[in-house]
């Protein structure tokens, strides 16, 4: 009850800035769209010491249990990445519009020569010079604005990085407060997505809540050392419906997180990036390490987890980047059945380089030990290189 009373909350407090932000009001347009491409074709290989769920990139790793150890090889050039913007002016509002993909769409060992194309990012930006702005379209989750800089695709999603793109309609209001500070609030309502338990329905659980999810941030931004630190809090609330398809009575489930992320420059060079966060029924948050309702017979109920991240960036004038970073997802294990993932825990170290005129390459190294309830961990030392060119 609580999370649908902060839901309610959240969405009608999401009306009212949309209705204010509005009142900006958006003209005829007064500029000719500029239309710009981007992107990178980018070439990963991995060798993984151990099972890796899903070999192109590292989520987890198998239960010795499952599979016995023995090593791996993948390489995969699905993560180039194409997309392009187009800008105009509308009355005193920039609009933006952007458009991005990469080639993770298919799934398959038959799909990794034939990659089927994946929509990242589709949506507009209206921006006002009062502060305010509107999003529509999919985008990147207002909860968890941060990511650690790893070769690695995924970013350290379902190891303790949580948030992912959906569709959404989002209201900012950034305030700035003097030289370099700046308070930014952030609402958004979006898709809730949830479970397919039965194929005959036309809906997943998320849809079957009759209504969307909420997401918050309050963050600022203030100069230290000459740069720009970051920190803030956010969350989200939302709700899945079983409608009777585990053949008992309707199951309403709520999914909700509360987390911090911090930004710290420390000198010219190194900054400490990280987040911490606690939910429940994460899954579609990358959270909870994929789990995030546990079904019993005809009932269900949410898995709560806790989980964050920490990575130190360092940066030299001359184009190298180095990263050290650890995450770490941990599902409550009385939410949990057998043979369930209990803990998931990834320590990383990369090295990136630039070559200039737009090529880069680099090597991770990185370590990954999966718990699960009465069965063996998986273990795995991964070595990963990537070459990237970027117009």
């Amino acid at each position: 009850m609580k999370g649908r009373r902060w839901m309610r909350a959240g969405l009608t407090l999401l009306l009212v800035m949309i209705a204010w932000a509005t009142l900006c009001g958006v003209g005829a347009a007064q500029e000719k769209p500029q239309l710009a491409w981007y992107g990178y074709v980018k070439l990963d290989a991995s060798w993984d010491e151990g099972l890796i769920n899903a070999g192109n990139y590292a989520r987890w790793v198998v239960s010795e249990d499952v599979v016995g150890k023995h090593s791996h090889f993948n390489m995969t050039a699905r993560q180039t990445r194409l997309g392009f913007t187009v800008a105009t002016k509308s009355g005193n509002a920039a609009v933006t519009a952007r458009w991005e993909s990469d080639f993770y769409g298919g799934a398959g060992a038959a799909s990794e020569n034939r990659n089927a194309l994946q929509v990242r990012h589709a949506h507009v930006d209206v921006v006002w010079p009062s502060g305010w702005s509107i999003l529509a379209g999919q985008a990147s989750d207002v909860v968890s604005p941060l990511a650690p800089a790893t070769l690695n695709y995924i970013v350290a999603w379902w190891g303790g990085n949580t948030g992912y793109r959906r569709p959404q309609l989002r209201v900012t209001r950034r305030i700035k407060m003097g030289e370099g500070k700046e308070f930014r609030v952030e609402g958004a309502a979006t898709r809730t997505i949830g479970d397919e338990f039965v194929a005959a329905d036309p809906g997943d659980t998320g849809a079957d809540s009759g209504h969307p999810s909420f997401q918050g941030l309050m963050g600022v931004t203030a100069p230290v050392s000459g740069r720009s630190m970051g920190l803030g809090v956010y969350g989200h609330a939302g709700e899945e419906d079983l409608n009777r398809e585990l053949g008992g009575d309707p199951v309403k489930l709520s999914s909700s997180s509360l987390g911090m992320y911090l930004t710290l420059p420390m000198g010219a060079k190194a900054t400490l990036n990280g987040e911490a966060w606690a939910g429940t029924n994460m899954d579609d948050y990358l959270g909870g390490i994929a789990q995030g309702i546990r079904v019993s017979g005809t009932s269900a109920d949410q898995v709560a987890a806790r989980g964050g991240w920490a990575e130190l960036a360092l940066r030299s004038a001359s184009g190298t980047q180095v990263n050290f970073g650890y995450s770490v997802d941990d599902p409550d294990d009385d939410d949990l059945a057998k043979g369930a993932r209990a803990l998931n825990r990834a320590l990383w170290a990369n090295v990136t380089r630039d070559a200039g005129g737009g090529l880069r390459y680099g090597v991770e190294l990185s370590n990954w030990e999966t718990r699960y309830v009465e069965m063996a961990s998986g273990k795995s030392w991964r070595v990963q290189t990537s070459v990237q060119y970027s117009f």
